[in-house]
């Protein structure tokens, strides 16, 4: 097998890349180059991930216009840390994934309406229903006579339908990935996540017809309940708990939360990588946070919990460790 294609463990091309932003920070001193040397012989995957790093490096024109330029000439700003963390990124991740990220990227910023990571947002649409955006999200929206139809294409969403003219407006549709939403009530929540929609019946049953069910199959959600749903099936339904709804207060609020979970949750909100060590992934969380200040969210981890933010690029790549 080519090398350049071998499977590489994550965590490898996870260390590869702090490794790589250690070098661009800053010349590593004769202990540090010690450690590289010693982490690459630790396991084969190593030796690949750095040697990814090495062809990488070679192949910077290859990043978005601008970006090799930045990692090379600039000075220690914003734009200089941002482009490192792009090539740190793209060793992690991996072209396939890095393209369907700026894929994703694009799509989001083509949408009628959408929110920037770490943004939130009210909106009131046509017909006076109120919409709350929050990070990192975007839709679509057709208003006529035969619906109100909003397409979530990513993130997170709480509508207040407005009572309407059937004359002029049809009924209100929510469409996902994974189905369609017809909200019966008058207030409800809809999260877009990786392979299932949430959602939450805050005031009023949701109608809910996954995308793939058999005969049409419709479902309906009680006031006061959540569910997860997949284009096939009701995944769960249960009473709706506060940390579904704290992000309407800009809270994140979880309950023993494994810390690799929780660093995605935080994730949403934050610019940059944030990557948690395996020694530590499985550290249960629990708490409110302010997602208006990813910052704060580690310190707060910090002081609480056994856990070191180490921070590189001025935060923007961030590996919590133990302490």
């Amino acid at each position: 097998m080519n090398k350049a294609n071998t499977p590489i463990a994550k965590h490898s091309l996870e260390d590869a890349a702090d490794w790589l932003i250690r070098l661009q920070e800053a010349p590593l001193t004769r202990e540090e180059k010690a450690q590289l040397e010693q982490w690459q012989k630790a396991h084969a995957d190593n030796a690949h991930a750095w040697a990814r790093v090495q062809r990488l490096m070679q192949q910077v024109d290859t990043l978005p216009k601008g970006a090799a330029a930045a990692v090379l000439n600039r000075p220690d700003d914003e734009s200089r840390r941002f482009a490192i963390g792009k090539l740190a990124l793209l060793l992690a991740a991996g072209p396939a994934l890095w393209g369907t990220y700026k894929t994703l990227e694009t799509q989001q910023w083509s949408a009628d309406y959408r929110t920037a990571k770490g943004e939130f947002q009210h909106i009131t649409l046509p017909d006076g229903s109120l919409v709350t955006l929050n990070t990192a999200t975007a839709f679509d929206m057709t208003f006529n006579r035969h619906s109100r139809l909003l397409s979530l294409r990513e993130g997170e969403i709480e509508i207040h339908t407005a009572q309407v003219d059937p004359q002029h407006f049809g009924p209100f549709i929510i469409h996902t990935q994974e189905g369609t939403l017809t909200p019966l009530g008058k207030r409800l929540s809809v999260r877009q996540c990786d392979g299932f929609t949430q959602l939450a019946a805050l005031e009023g049953q949701v109608q809910v017809t996954p995308k793939r069910a058999q005969q049409d199959a419709v479902i309906k959600i009680p006031s006061g309940y959540q569910a997860k749903v997949s284009p096939y099936e009701l995944l769960s339904s249960e009473a709706i708990s506060p940390a579904t709804t704290a992000w309407l207060k800009q809270m994140l609020a979880v309950h023993d939360m494994p810390l690799k979970q929780f660093a995605q949750e935080v994730s949403r909100y934050r610019l940059g990588y944030l990557r948690v060590s395996p020694d530590i992934e499985n550290l249960m969380v629990s708490g409110a946070f302010p997602t208006t200040d990813t910052d704060t969210i580690l310190n707060m981890l910090s002081h609480t919990y056994p856990i070191h933010a180490k921070q590189h690029l001025g935060g923007y790549w961030v590996t919590l460790e133990p302490a």
